[in-house]
């Protein structure tokens, strides 16, 4: 049993980071490329239900119970979103203002 803790932990820690790689991108589309945007939240979508696709199908090759990868694998693409969510509003804010000034500085 105490094995497959060490599963759902990797299996989270995996996904965490999978998670900030694709709010990075997001961010980074938000800020340079917005018209792009919406295709980037597709692709981080797909991105994150491959992870999972990976994890079921290698999950039985891994001393861990496939259930527990699992959810490792879904907690670590998604409890940290809240956050990075958070965080892309508040950018999303600063590029909207930041957008206004210099339309209200080129109207004369």
């Amino acid at each position: 049993m105490e094995n497959d803790f060490v599963g759902v932990i990797l299996a989270f820690i995996i996904g965490a980071m999978i998670c900030f790689a694709n709010f990075k991108l997001s961010e980074y589309f938000l800020k340079k490329h917005t018209e792009h945007f919406s295709k980037i939240s597709f692709l981080r979508q797909i991105i994150q239900v491959l992870y999972i696709l990976v994890l079921f199908f290698i999950a039985k090759y891994t001393p861990w119970d496939r259930t527990f990868v699992l959810i490792g694998g879904a907690l670590g693409v998604t409890l940290p979103m809240f956050i990075f969510t958070y965080k892309l509003l508040k950018t999303n804010k600063t590029v909207s203002v930041k957008k206004e000034e210099k339309e209200e500085s080129s109207d004369g």
